[in-house]
């Protein structure tokens, strides 16, 4: 009689905990996570040939080019699909494009690579509306003064096991009020290299006699004299007294200064080049006040552009599509000046929560029916990150799993990857139609929603006017 009544007793306390702890499930649509071509797929016809070529005869590279804010910022979407195509579809790596010292800039770096810094530098970045200074695409630029300043860019390190990226060109690009020129190192004691001065671009070429995967930039003065008075400055400043000075904006104007606006690194073997550009808080505005956007494009020329821009245009009261239609016309106008060619892939934004008031954000429908609107214009596809996620509200339960953060807008790094997985799986369909789906049910949860789908038979590709 005991045994049964403890029995009754641990199934009675069973089910009062089961009313307690709800079930968690993420409420993932996997039937709308495909590549969508409301206008046909026929401008994809230049990227899948240059694709085929380098899958089937090794020859040739690919650019891809994802732009936007703090999702791409953070990189780790991005960087699942980069390595997904490395890994997965075997492509071999060829350059890791364009990168930027964020450290420097007192922001977060992508996933993908480190930056560290050293000395003193002020930053700026796009979205800053009032800002005099021409950007270019990274979107970023940091100023020093300080003759002791560096920055590093060290790649594959953050992530255990990825060893892809190497370089033996070096463009960086910035300008100086003096006759600052940045310097390069491979280490810390190697051999200092000078780069050619291209005046159209703003830019610096470096040539290195080996392959290498990490760099270092220093920005020494050249006037002996003015480095000696601005060091006697110094020696007279405490810690504290030294960080104000060179905080101060009136003193900074009188003193040599480089300004770098960005980093591209290259190899000269074929393969993928896999570009993401974010800045925390960017729109489509900050996007098309980018002065320089189009120069730095012309150094890596993307043969498709994935397009990210849109949370923080949708994150107002009054939302307006048409203008946000036309700001994308006008951006991809701007690429197709550089290459004529390109592909556009249109992701919508995911659900997330209106910042002022802290409530779901039904403006990320509109951001899906105008997405897929520029897809038919532009005969692009179209990924429904808003349907496939699970649609109106659904960042709430996204937030009970633990898969996104406080804020119901960004996502934490499993929730990141997640999208990450599915958003390549819808990719290559496009691209190869015969991979398997490599989306794996996530750890503790009811896979009820969360299914992957089997591989589909390669067909031949189509094109559809």
């Amino acid at each position: 009689m005991m045994i049964r009544a403890l029995l009754c007793l641990l199934a009675l306390s069973a089910s009062l905990f089961a009313d307690t702890i709800p079930t968690v499930n993420l409420p993932i649509d996997t039937s709308k996570n495909h590549i969508e071509f409301p206008g046909g797929n026929i401008s994809y016809v230049p990227f899948l040939r240059k694709l085929d070529s380098l899958v089937y005869t090794g020859k040739g590279n690919i650019n891809i080019l994802h732009l936007g804010g703090s999702h791409i910022q953070a990189d780790v979407i991005s960087n699942r699909v980069r390595v997904h195509l490395l890994q997965d579809l075997k492509l071999p790596a060829a350059s890791r494009g364009f990168v930027f010292p964020y450290t420097a800039a007192r922001t977060n770096t992508p996933v993908s690579y480190a930056s560290r810094r050293k000395g003193h530098f002020k930053w700026l970045r796009s979205v800053y509306k009032e800002r005099k200074v021409k950007l270019g695409a990274m979107g970023f630029e940091i100023t020093t003064i300080d003759p002791d300043a560096e920055v590093r860019i060290v790649l594959d390190s953050r992530i255990p096991d990825q060893k892809f990226w190497y370089f033996t060109h070096v463009r960086v690009f910035g300008t100086s009020n003096d006759s600052i020129e940045p310097v390069l190192q491979l280490d810390s004691n190697g051999t200092h290299y000078f780069g050619k001065h291209d005046t159209l671009s703003n830019s610096y070429a470096f040539t290195l006699p080996r392959r290498a995967d990490s760099l270092i930039l220093t920005f020494p003065w050249k006037d002996s004299l003015a480095e000696k008075k601005l060091r006697d400055t110094l020696s007279t400043l405490d810690s504290l007294g030294q960080d104000s000075l060179f905080a101060d904006t009136s003193f900074l104007k009188t003193q040599p200064a480089f300004t770098l606006t960005g980093i591209l690194l290259s190899d000269t073997v074929p393969g993928l080049t896999y570009n993401s550009i974010g800045v925390n808080g960017a729109d489509l505005e900050a996007y098309l006040s980018l002065e320089h956007f189009e120069n730095d494009l012309l150094f890596s020329r993307p043969d498709l552009v994935i397009f990210a821009i849109g949370v923080n245009d949708a994150n107002v009261e009054n939302f307006d599509p048409e203008l946000f239609k036309a700001r994308y016309d006008t951006l991809i106008s701007r690429i197709r000046k550089v290459s004529p060619k390109a592909a556009f892939l249109f992701m919508s934004n995911n659900d997330n929560f209106y910042t002022k008031t802290n409530k779901p954000n039904l403006n990320g429908l509109l951001v899906v029916e105008a997405c897929k609107q520029l897809a038919k214009k532009y005969k692009g596809g179209f990924w429904d990150m808003f349907g496939v996620m699970g649609g109106f509200k659904s960042m709430e339960k996204w937030y009970i799993a633990d898969y996104a953060k406080k804020d119901h807008v960004h996502f934490k790094n499993a929730g990141y990857e997640l999208l990450g997985d599915l958003f390549y799986d819808a990719l290559q369909e496009v691209l190869r139609p015969e991979a398997p789906k490599v989306t794996v049910i996530p750890k503790n949860l009811p896979a009820k929603n969360l299914t992957t789908q089997p591989a589909k038979k390669s067909p031949k590709r189509k094109a559809k006017k």
